[in-house]
């Protein structure tokens, strides 16, 4: 195996470039939340306390740890260690895959109840917040599978650029959640 020094891979300038905007585009949607938040406090305190904060923990525990996970890959895929790096992606997608598992259940659960998108704002908020979250999250889990694979390639170089690039996606994911459970979980919820 090639060491990653020698490879000197590319740095992913563009990804950095996408995180900005995508957060920036996240950090418009939590401000109109929290201005009709800050309208509505009785409405949305209420709706707040449907939601099961232990769903929400287990969710943030699950996205922290697959980026422990994704970091702990990153660091083997620089040492040049591509087999564990692989192991640890794997890894992380076992564990990452219990967000949609839970997201699953609890998105159910709420709709069986009559927590639908029109119940009320705070209920068309946490469905359009949470499920464009579960859309980056899928694709996340498509970038860090094809991650897994591609790193039986080879091509060290190449392999650590899209290494790195996955892994800061992986990263925004996760911190994009930490928000939402802070915001929809935490905030009101008594």
């Amino acid at each position: 195996m090639q060491p990653a020094d020698a490879a000197a891979p590319a740095r992913p300038h563009g990804i950095w470039t996408f995180i900005a905007l995508d957060c920036t585009s996240f950090g418009l949607f939590f401000l109109i939340f929290m201005v009709e938040r800050l309208a509505q406090p009785a409405v949305f305190d209420r709706a707040a306390r449907l939601l099961d904060f232990r769903l929400g923990l287990i969710n943030t525990l699950i996205l922290i740890t697959s980026s422990w996970l994704v970091a702990l890959a990153n660091r083997a895929g620089r040492l040049g260690d591509l087999r564990s790096s692989r192991r640890w992606l794997t890894g992380a997608l076992v564990v990452a895959s219990g967000f949609a598992a839970i997201k699953a259940a609890e998105y159910t659960a709420h709709i069986r109840a009559g927590q639908t998108v029109s119940s009320d704002p705070f209920f068309t908020y946490y469905y359009a917040l949470t499920g464009i979250h579960l859309l980056h999250y899928l694709v996340g889990m498509v970038v860090l599978g094809f991650l897994a694979v591609r790193l039986g390639s080879g091509e060290v170089a190449r392999d650590l650029a899209w290494l790195d690039g996955g892994a800061l996606y992986w990263h925004m994911v996760d911190l994009l959640w930490v928000f939402l459970f802070a915001m929809l979980y935490l905030v009101g919820a008594r």
